[in-house]
């Protein structure tokens, strides 16, 4: 059995290794090959490779993609990061909107779920409608 503490560190890793820099591989590390995963496609999305392509979207968009955890709570099996992500689109389009160049700084939440130390189930959210103004996707 795992500690709160070590599901964190698990996390921790996952946000600067594979977020930040882009060491997709990093996800095999932490998740387990059946996570699922909700908000990163209509009603979840089941598995560790569904993840790596989620994650490699953002970066292909937001090559300077940079997420940083404001808060962290830890309760049971479950970790909840609080975080801003901040990037320039500059790379591949992103849900539609082509890459302008622009700054962007939008907050989320993602509840994550451990069996064993490695993540099951991530509960992901994101304010898009600040994204999408922010990307210039509204006018």
């Amino acid at each position: 059995m795992t500690t709160l503490a070590e599901n964190k560190a698990v996390l921790e890793r996952y946000y600067e290794e594979c977020l930040n820099k882009g060491n997709l591989d990093v996800i095999y590390e932490g998740a387990a090959d059946s996570h699922v995963s909700h908000g990163t496609a209509p009603n979840g999305k089941e598995g560790v490779e569904h993840l790596k392509e989620w994650v490699r979207i953002q970066r292909a968009s937001f090559p300077d993609l940079h997420v940083t955890v404001d808060d962290w709570i830890l309760e049971g099996d479950k970790v909840v990061s609080r975080f801003t992500a901040r990037g320039t689109h500059t790379g591949e389009p992103y849900e539609g909107v082509p890459p302008i160049g622009r700054e962007f700084a939008v907050s989320g939440i993602v509840i994550d779920e451990f069996r064993d130390g490695l993540i099951v189930e991530s509960w992901f959210s994101l304010d898009g409608l600040e994204l999408a103004k922010q990307l210039g996707a509204l006018g």
